[in-house]
């Protein structure tokens, strides 16, 4: 989650710069962006190999594919650009990719909110008074 979010400033940073007129900031900016969605991608991974649930599981292999679109997305960007030595604006091209890796990163972030929502609602009120017992909530037992 760390990763993600500090890939999306990174990106936003890019933008910034870019528009600023700052170019060979923004392509250095959108260099680091690179290993950093990297990293967040194998977290991503990490966290689906140990996932419990198929809702979790769902929303970590959604993630995981938009990640790597999201890779994809910066090495357009940064491909298609003219390069730090050049002060020419990021071409139609890149400026495009760029706007969808935001997007990317954007709905990432509501999947996030949406698998919490589903893994807290999934989670009851209650708890196991003894080993094979059945599930006992505080009404029952009277708590």
């Amino acid at each position: 989650m760390l990763a993600r979010s500090f890939a999306f400033l990174l990106l936003v940073a890019a933008a910034l710069a870019d528009s600023s007129g700052a170019r060979s900031g923004a392509f250095y900016f959108l260099l680091a962006a690179g290993p950093v969605i990297i990293v967040s991608g194998l977290m991503t991974f990490g966290d689906l190999a140990e996932a419990k649930g198929l809702e979790r599981e769902l929303v970590l292999g959604a993630q995981g594919v938009l990640t790597f679109l999201a890779l994809v997305l910066v090495v357009v960007v940064v491909g298609s650009g003219p390069g730090p030595l050049d002060d020419v604006s990021v071409p139609l091209l890149g400026v495009s990719a760029l706007g969808a890796c935001l997007g990317i990163f954007a709905v990432q972030a509501v999947l996030s909110l949406v698998g919490r929502v589903l893994a807290s609602s999934r989670r009851r009120d209650g708890f196991y008074a003894r080993a094979g017992e059945e599930f006992a909530t505080a009404e029952h037992i009277g708590l």
